[in-house]
């Protein structure tokens, strides 16, 4: 983001934060930043809510809203950046209240100029008796009033470049944090052992999902009905094994966001039999299946140990069982390596289908997704129920 962007964006932040009931800190900033750059969807939601509500912001919603929101990161790296961002900012403080010091003793001289020329004194100097003033000092040359307001003039000049200097350095070294917080949100966003997005990306992704489906675009229109004449071509030998696909009534209207969940099958036994380093190896191996299947646009997440998600839009209710199948299919014509033998595992996925309903809150998609998904282990498991 250059400095210009991030300008621009403080200058919006600032009324916003002026009219909370919260203090003007690095915490409230970082809300408020993240607001108006309208980068943080479920972060604008929340705001929005809160201040639809309450009217404004207190000190405990806006530290909620960060921890929930904006701080995803490790403890350690959330106190590093707020130390940080509390040093740069006391730093423009110190420099703004040395020229505003000195900026009063300018104001107090050139009042004093202003006073002697308004008398027309210039010659017996500014007397400061004759304007009011008693007990004051003795009458002072106009020439030396002129001679230091032409030194205090150069002191200002110096003190506001390096206040500008100050605050050059200043919105680098903010930049900089900000740039080491959104690289520690998404380390915090990403499984470490596959490199898929993790539980909270993916319930992240499922609220925006939730809260904004997107409409299907012509290009997905047009590679659905692609994808249903390729398979109603292919030989039935080389179609992919599984169950019937779920009949759909004539003129059902299914085409939206869905939800699928998929579980890898009696994975419990192979980590009791070959050990939790196999087990690894069995999790990263699916993964990268998986990884190779997911549509443009599409979140795919490992979201418990053995169980993985995928967020997809813009398909209709036999696109979504096709690409289910195919995700079942891939991953149980795979074969991995048992460790020090020769011989070779199968590795098989039961999959459950939900498509989001208008107005329904993610924990209930997800247990009718988790529900069908069940299904399919009760049914003999390597299979897909889709929950309609």
């Amino acid at each position: 983001m250059s400095i210009e962007r991030s300008t621009e964006l403080l200058r919006l932040a600032l009324p916003w934060m002026s009219r909370q009931r919260a203090g003007l800190h690095p915490v409230s900033y970082a809300v408020w930043f993240d607001y108006v750059a309208q980068s943080n969807p479920p972060l604008r939601a929340a705001v929005d809510e809160h201040l639809a509500r309450e009217g404004a912001l207190d000190e405990f919603a806006t530290h909620a809203l960060f921890t929930r929101h904006v701080a995803d990161v490790d403890p350690e790296t959330a106190q590093r950046v707020v130390d940080q961002m509390q040093r740069v900012l006391g730093g423009i403080g110190e420099s703004a209240g040395a020229a505003g010091t000195h900026a009063a003793r300018y104001a107090a001289t050139l009042a004093q100029l202003a006073a002697a020329l308004a008398r027309g004194d210039t010659s017996r100097g500014i007397d400061e008796h004759a304007a009011g003033v008693r007990n004051g000092p003795a009458p002072r040359q106009l020439a030396d009033v002129v001679a230091e307001v032409i030194a205090d003039t150069g002191t200002m000049r110096s003190q506001i470049g390096g206040l500008q200097q100050r605050l050059a350095d200043s919105r680098r070294e903010i930049e900089r944090l900000r740039d080491e917080v959104r690289r520690a949100r998404q380390d915090a966003l990403h499984d470490s052992l596959t490199g898929l997005s993790n539980r909270r990306a993916f319930d992240q992704a499922l609220t925006v999902l939730l809260g904004a489906p997107a409409a299907p675009t012509p290009v997905a229109i047009a590679r659905d009905a692609r994808a249903a004449i390729d398979a109603a071509k292919a030989p039935a030998a080389s179609r992919p094994p599984g169950p019937p696909p779920t009949v759909v009534p004539a003129g059902a209207d299914t085409r939206g966001a869905w939800l699928m969940v998929a579980d890898i099958d009696r994975f419990g036994r192979v980590n009791d039999a070959y050990g939790r380093d196999f087990g690894d190896q069995v999790i990263k191996a699916v993964a990268d299946a998986l990884r190779t299947l997911v549509p443009a646009g599409a979140t795919l997440a490992r979201v418990d140990g053995e169980a993985f998600g995928l967020l997809v839009q813009g398909l209709d209710a036999a696109a979504a069982l096709l690409l289910a199948d195919r995700v079942r299919a891939h991953v149980g014509g795979a074969r991995i390596r048992r460790p020090d033998r020769d011989e070779t595992e199968r590795v098989t996925l039961s999959v459950g289908l939900a498509r989001a309903r208008g107005g329904e809150t993610p924990p209930a998609l997800l247990a009718r997704a988790n529900a069908a998904l069940h299904q399919a282990k009760d049914g003999g498991r390597d299979r897909v129920v889709s929950a309609g």
